[in-house]
């Protein structure tokens, strides 16, 4: 249900939706005590030992700046990343729990995404994880609200729950408190609205951020390079197929080589790229002749799985992603991408 509160974000200020909402969560959890109960609950599920916390917005310590900050007396247990849209910090979560590991446990780094992002962040921060060689038991769904849950052989603990989850916990606490839920109704409204598929009113700043444009041409070019190599190298071929574009994906046509290949669709696929959040690049197979997603989907889902690349079906198509190197030059990246359908190519054959 809108309010004038989401109504005014979303029309105003709907690119800094996160601040917004952290500073009204932790405006309700320091002004309502039934809230704040309803929050240590939820940290409680994750760790009964957790001591009386009460909440700051945004300190800084280091090179890390949480949204919130759970502290007990002067010293900090929790820290909260709410999310909405916005992708991870180079720091996150790494440099938060190796920070929060200096500090006496019990510790945790909770994220908050909206429920749709739930699988996409946890398989982001996992991978972030095993990049930084930080190994971890994990506890799965934890009653309370938590969907998942890592203890890291560091010492703190992360942890991932949905606003959705949230925002429940706490709207049961403060049944009897009419200020609290006035108050959680409005952050709820925001919640929802930055969570829908409306039309969000555009900022000055992103109407003329050259940036998006240029990361797009450039994604374009790497899609472009990669079927040029992976045609040199034998791997594909563009015989009578088109580039092809619509409002959803920019990319083109093409068959694996071989008398009997294959056609997919390779290119930045949007809809895809915004509901599922792993890459800008996918290859998409349709169902029927030409695509056969039916037949390819159990071929490519277990060698898929076994590397850790995210697939999905997909209105009836199958959807590999591509994953991208980052920080690195546009050969290698286009390298990757080739790599990619050479593995397509071999379990394929």
């Amino acid at each position: 249900m809108a309010t004038v509160f989401s109504h005014i974000i979303q029309k105003r200020f709907s690119q800094v939706n996160e601040n917004v909402a952290t500073d009204a969560l932790a405006y309700i959890l320091n002004s309502s005590e039934s809230a704040r109960n309803g929050m240590m609950k939820l940290l409680r599920g994750i760790d009964p030992n957790m001591p009386g916390l009460q909440f700051r917005v945004q300190q800084t310590e280091g090179n890390i700046r949480p949204d919130m900050w759970g502290y007990d007396n002067a010293e900090p247990h929790v820290y909260i990343e709410n999310k909405f849209w916005a992708g991870l910090t180079d720091n996150q979560p790494v440099y938060y729990l190796n920070e929060l590991a200096k500090y006496t446990k019990p510790t945790v780094l909770l994220v908050v995404v909206p429920g749709a992002r739930e699988q996409t962040i946890y398989r982001e921060l996992k991978q972030r994880l095993i990049d930084a060689e930080i190994s971890g038991t994990e506890r799965g769904f934890v009653a309370g609200g938590i969907v998942y849950s890592v203890t890291t052989e560091i010492g703190p603990v992360l942890a991932i729950t949905s606003w959705t989850r949230l925002l429940s916990i706490l709207e049961l606490e403060v049944a009897d408190d009419p200020s609290a839920r006035s108050d959680l109704l409005q952050l709820k409204s925001l919640c929802e609205s930055a969570d829908s598929d409306a039309f969000l009113p555009l900022s000055s700043e992103e109407v003329t951020d050259q940036r998006l444009s240029a990361t797009i041409i450039q994604l374009g070019n790497v899609v472009q390079a990669a079927v040029d190599l992976a045609i040199n190298k034998g791997i594909v071929n563009i015989d009578k197929l088109l580039p092809q574009a619509t409002w959803s994906r920019i990319g083109r046509y093409a068959k694996f080589s071989g008398e009997k290949g294959i056609g997919f669709w390779i290119g930045i696929h949007f809809r895809f790229w915004k509901k599922y959040g792993e890459t800008p690049l996918w290859v998409v197979f349709s169902s029927g002749k030409w695509g056969k997603a039916q037949e390819v989907r159990p071929l490519l889902e277990s060698q898929a799985s076994s590397q850790g690349i995210f697939t999905v079906f997909d209105n009836d198509e199958f959807a590999l992603a591509i994953d991208i190197a980052t920080g690195e030059e546009k050969d290698l990246v286009v390298r990757e991408v080739v790599d990619r359908l050479q593995m397509i190519a071999n379990v394929l054959s």
